[in-house]
């Protein structure tokens, strides 16, 4: 029986649970599956991975981890990255001369923007191929190698550039992570999401709240000028959103999620860097592109910005 090889780059929150679903998964196909955690050190280290499942079981067991010098890493089918937004440039620019000549890679990240400059890379590299992915799972990270899944959500996969994904590898991976599908066209989804973030990351981070806040009606007007602003841009980079939708996409998973603390409010909270430049930062760049003035996302980016500075001084 062919084993499929796929690498998980990241070993954060999203980056273990992920690991963990394909891993564990009992499906028929997924047994097929030979997956490996790869975190962002040089060298390979063994590591007992602590897991908390949604039934509050914990699960624990050792693994390698795979470091980015290991030459294991060139016999991979698929690499799952699962850094920050920030991270992904200068990951793949340490990865590519490593990886199989038709590895493909998926990304799978907060934000948007990095999808554009990996595909200019991937032209050099014709039997590559580049998906995409966005999640809605809840995952904690209590310590470094110490995970929960908070929350189920929905994943959502589609191709971007480059060679498809093979057909067994991709519903391999489907029927591994719980509630996966995949989506034809994903530019869509990513901006649906984009929305999302841009609506209730911020502005927990600046307001200090839970997200269940922002359903307050002081919040409201603020909310739909993001929105708003959001769905032109979109429509100026040919991809079509629906306002009501987007509106009750928003205060669904703001009343879904009403009493989870944002992933940009943590980073500010453990000053740390946020991805901004790639949620509000990158409905200011396009709208820029296209000449188009998106004053609520800019005031967002600006905001972040600025509590970013105050610590890094």
């Amino acid at each position: 029986m062919t084993k499929h090889r796929i690498g998980v780059v990241g070993a954060g929150a999203i980056g273990q649970l992920i690991f963990q679903q394909l891993s564990t998964s009992t499906s028929p196909l997924p047994n097929k599956l030979s997956v490996q955690l790869i975190c962002r050190e040089s060298e390979s280290q063994q590591q007992t991975l602590f897991f908390t499942n949604i039934n509050h079981a914990v699960q624990h067991k050792m693994i390698t981890v795979l470091g980015q010098h290991t030459p294991k890493i060139k016999k991979l089918d698929v690499i799952i990255v699962c850094v920050k937004a920030y991270q992904v440039d200068d990951l793949i620019d340490a990865l590519l001369p490593t990886l199989a000549q038709n590895c493909h890679i998926i990304l799978l990240h907060n934000g948007m923007g990095p999808h554009i400059s990996l595909a200019r890379k991937l032209s050099d590299y014709p039997q590559m191929g580049l998906s995409l992915a966005t999640t809605s799972q809840g995952a904690l990270r209590s310590a470094k190698w110490q995970i929960t899944h908070t929350g189920i959500g929905q994943t959502t996969l589609g191709h971007y550039s480059g060679l498809a994904l093979k057909q067994p590898l991709k519903e391999a991976i489907l029927e591994a992570i719980p509630n996966a599908s995949w989506h034809d066209h994903i530019l869509s989804a990513l901006w649906q999401k984009l929305v999302i973030n841009c609506a209730i990351n911020p502005l927990t981070a600046f307001y200090q709240c839970k997200n269940g806040q922002l359903a307050n009606d002081e919040y409201k007007a603020e909310i739909t000028q993001i929105i708003t602003e959001c769905i032109i841009v979109a429509k100026a980079d040919n991809v079509e959103l629906d306002d009501l939708a987007c509106h009750e996409l928003v205060y669904q998973v703001i009343t879904l999620t009403s009493n989870n603390l944002s992933s940009m409010y943590q980073d500010i909270y453990h000053q740390r860097q946020t991805e901004i430049d790639y949620i509000s930062g990158y409905i200011v760049a396009r709208g820029t592109h296209h000449n188009i003035n998106v004053p609520a996302n800019t005031l967002n980016l600006q905001r972040i910005k600025s509590l970013e500075t105050k610590y890094q001084q």
